[in-house]
């Protein structure tokens, strides 16, 4: 081998290295990532006191990550080697029977001290409302009640301690029984196979729970009715969960259910008012998901439902946002609010809008590891 060979390979590597480290300083920081659908780290605050607590290297980490030039494509590759080698898991997703990619969790990604102050932060709202009918329904992920799609020896974490934590917690009758609801239909498609949300199909059972608690010496409305009025509205969906290996079996499909009659819609106190609550342009774009109401927005005023002088406050994750449209028929007015997206305190939202009922609708996984929550019952 002549000489000049034995460095090639090294003159390779290095010249590598330095196209990346100058993509990297040359190419624009992003904010966002429609692949992932979330906010990206921006390059994090220096002091000398992050650095000494190292907060700074932490963020410096994610944000080296979240910034890497041609991520998704490094995603991809790095996703398809592991699945040539038989790892049946890459960046934190299962590679699952049937085509589900499914999240894994464990008891790190869960801070004690974050799932203590949010549940406390749930019993004060809920002992506060001083006779007002608080209904919490928390949804499994999709890991937890698909769990028969997990690849073989797999470990996940086992939700039903945080169900533990809030049935010791809250009032008796409060939190629905919609894991168990859901585990009876576990062979019917309730969750995405790309996406960490529960379907359409998924939301029907929290919402015929739902309603069937609250009404319970009322004439119940025809909600096999609405499950068999659901209508396919994308057949090529690759969401969240795709996102973190850029590899799929099968697409997923998109169902909806369009309430009767004529509705009124606002967004974020008169930002703009629609009379429908989907937003079609986004089955064009990579966020298929907030078809539903455009995705998480502050508030959402909707009226033009039965004229029974009842309002129902739904507070509320994006797991929400695919049930809403079940409700729509069934009260005069639906207050929507994602505390994530406000300003504001929870009681101020009660006392603002006076809710005949309220839901407090979140992904439980989402909800235990949720900084926002707590931080707004005031």
């Amino acid at each position: 081998m002549k000489p000049y060979g034995k460095i090639l390979p090294v003159l390779v590597f290095f010249g590598l290295v330095y196209a990346l480290a100058v993509s990297g300083l040359v190419q624009e920081d992003k904010a966002y990532s429609a692949s992932e659908n979330r906010v990206l780290q921006k390059f994090p605050k220096l002091s000398k006191k992050r650095i000494l607590n190292g907060k700074f290297q932490k963020k410096y980490e994610i944000y080296l990550s979240d910034q890497f030039p041609a991520r998704d494509i490094w995603v991809q590759a790095k996703s398809k080697a592991e699945r040539l080698s038989g790892k049946t898991e890459s960046n934190g997703v299962f590679f699952g029977k049937d085509g589900y990619l499914l999240e894994k969790y464990t008891k790190e990604d869960f801070d004690k001290k974050q799932v203590r102050k949010n549940i406390r932060a749930l019993e004060k709202f809920v002992d506060g409302m001083d006779g007002l009918p608080v209904t919490v329904l928390m949804a499994p992920s999709k890991t937890d009640i698909m769990e028969k799609c997990l690849p073989p020896f797999a470990e996940s974490y086992d939700e039903s301690l945080l169900y533990e934590k809030l049935v010791e917690t809250l009032p008796e009758q409060t939190l629905l029984p919609i894991r168990e609801e859901l585990k009876k239909h576990a062979d019917e498609e309730l969750y995405y196979r790309n996406d960490h949300h529960w379907t359409t199909l998924g939301a029907w059972y929290g919402y015929q729970l739902y309603l069937s608690s609250v009404r319970e010496t009322e004439e119940l409305p025809d909600m096999e009715k609405k499950k068999q009025a659901l209508k396919t509205v994308s057949e090529n969906f690759l969401g969240t969960t795709y996102s973190k290996v850029n590899l799929y079996s099968r697409l997923d499909s998109i169902e909806i259910y369009e309430p009767e009659g004529e509705f009124s819609v606002v967004y974020n106190m008169v930002e703009k008012t629609e009379e429908s609550f989907y937003q079609w342009d986004y089955l064009e774009k990579k966020d298929q998901y907030s078809v539903f109401s455009g995705g998480n927005q502050g508030v959402l005023e909707i009226t033009g439902g039965e004229k029974n002088g009842k309002t129902l406050l739904v507070v509320k994750d994006s797991f929400a946002n695919c049930m809403i449209p079940f409700f729509m028929e069934d009260y005069e007015k639906i207050v929507v609010v994602d505390m994530r997206q406000l300003n504001a305190g929870l009681f101020m939202a009660v006392r603002m809008y006076q809710p005949s009922e309220v839901l407090v609708l979140y992904n439980i996984v989402q909800f235990m590891q949720d900084r926002e929550f707590a931080m707004k019952v005031k």
